[in-house]
């Protein structure tokens, strides 16, 4: 599942989820990309309902108010 949103400098972002395979330690993240400004770097923040599964549910779910605030909280990838 693939999210878009606006932020509140009306860029506009996709949310999508990646990890947290099944009988691993790693936990599915969220991961965003600045689809109005390519030149930034993915973002990302851990997802805390664990696998895939739950966290696409988790995304789905979620108000575009939501999105924004997990945006601000996400750290750039290494």
């Amino acid at each position: 599942m693939r999210r878009t949103f606006l932020d509140e400098n009306l860029l506009e972002w996709e949310a999508y989820i990646s990890g947290g395979q099944p009988g691993t330690d790693a936990a599915a993240r969220i991961y965003f990309n600045c689809l109005t400004d390519r030149s930034r770097r993915p973002l990302f923040v851990p997802d805390r309902s664990g696998d895939v599964a739950a966290a696409q549910r988790t995304l789905g779910g979620l108000e575009t108010a939501d999105l924004i605030a997990l945006l601000q909280q996400a750290a750039t990838l290494p």
